[in-house]
């Protein structure tokens, strides 16, 4: 069944409110590099029976507060992360994190797995040690009546080399014992979205291909091409509120005393497949209110903040919520088609929103860079390739 979970980030009641009360989504993805220990523990049990924990292994010597809070993270169980002396913790530390997430009744348990920025020749035998085996091993001698994932961490350039994925799709098919994996790749760019044809065709190609192996699949950390990945069948999605949710990158792991500057509050209007600057949009539904009536979802989250008197901040919740509410939708209505109807429906929306940006654009308007439509046709030329070679 196709499914979309919030990957919840900073400000978790956002994600989880929006999953109890407004009904959005499938589920949760829980990160303790945003939420402490304690505050996952208090989550209602039906909540956590609908949700899984991803550990976030990924830079094992963070010392971010809300990691520390978990006993069983590397820098904590070893006293302080060293790569050389972790071995004499792994089995420790996969113990206390397996009794973590059977204690507080999660959907699965997910094994971690450490992120490597390049390509790293020894990536197979690095997590098989630091956690795979001694997960395994230890999951091996329990009696457990939920599904075990294995975390696959990638980059653009792990995905586009076609020698580097059929090694790590030899190595994983090794593993009867995995039922799933909890997929998300690491593409570096200047744009809040995906503009790389070949990249996602690419990761469209592996992800098809870890689903031919019979691995169930969770496509974590993605910005709205999350709708791409419906062309696979049945998976699990993801949607989150900030960038750092929509995304994957390892700067959320740092311990850093830079002051960043907080970005201009966006808008997601499906008419469009994209965010927009809440101002720009604001200034499209007064000057073209036809336009205005074919790009946005109304939700009463983003007509309140529209009619407001002051625009909202970045770090207001009613227009993440209203994408989730937005986005909910969008992958509800795929969830009864066919792949080959699911490919003509988001084929359509994508020529929908790159003719709505055209009209837009002829009315002597011109979006900012992250508003623009750069996206769409990577995004046509991807699944139109990958129709081709595997749908058709």
């Amino acid at each position: 069944m196709l499914s979309l979970y919030h990957q919840v980030g900073h400000n978790s009641n956002w994600n989880i409110d929006s999953f109890e009360q407004d009904n959005c989504g499938d589920g949760l993805i829980l990160s303790p590099v945003h939420q402490p220990c304690l505050r996952v523990e208090s989550l209602s049990s039906q909540t956590k029976g609908r949700a899984f924990f991803d550990p976030q292994f990924y830079l094992p010597n963070s010392t971010k507060q809300k990691l520390q809070t978990y006993e069983f993270f590397p820098e904590v169980v070893s006293g302080g992360f060293r790569t050389t002396d972790f071995m004499a913790h792994a089995f420790e530390s996969a113990r206390l994190c397996i009794d973590f997430q059977i204690s507080n009744g999660f959907d699965r348990i997910i094994i971690p797995a450490r992120y490597f920025e390049d390509m790293e020749p020894t990536y197979i035998e690095k997590q098989e040690a630091y956690t795979l085996t001694p997960f395994l091993e230890i999951l091996g001698s329990m009696e457990i009546d939920v599904p075990v994932y294995f975390t696959l961490p990638l980059t653009s350039n792990m995905i586009k080399s076609e020698e580097y994925r059929t090694d790590l799709l030899n190595w994983l098919t090794g593993y009867p014992e995995i039922d799933g994996l909890y997929v998300f790749s690491y593409e570096k760019r200047a744009t809040k979205q995906v503009q790389d044809d070949e990249y996602l065709y690419q990761y469209l190609a592996f992800l098809h291909e870890l689903k031919e192996a019979e691995f169930e699949l969770i496509v974590g950390y993605s910005n709205t091409e999350s709708i791409l990945y419906s062309l696979l069948g049945d998976v699990s999605l993801t949607m989150g509120s900030f960038e750092n949710t929509r995304m994957f990158s390892i700067d959320k792991f740092l311990v850093s005393d830079d002051e960043r500057r907080g970005p201009r509050a966006r808008i997601y209007l499906p008419g469009l497949l994209n965010w927009i600057q809440f101002g720009q949009a604001k200034t499209i539904m007064q000057d073209m209110p036809d336009l205005w009536r074919r790009i946005y979802s109304p939700t009463n989250y983003a007509d309140e903040t529209l009619a407001a008197p002051v625009d909202p901040t970045f770090n207001q919740p009613k227009l993440y919520k209203h994408y989730f509410q937005n986005f909910s939708s969008q992958i509800e209505s795929l969830k009864p088609l066919t792949i080959e109807q699911r490919y003509n429906e988001i084929r359509d929306s994508i020529r929908t929103a790159m003719g709505n940006y055209e009209a837009i654009q002829s009315n002597a308007f011109d979006f900012e860079r992250h508003g623009s439509m750069e996206h769409l046709q990577p995004w046509l030329d991807a699944i139109n390739r990958y129709y081709r070679n595997f749908i058709r």
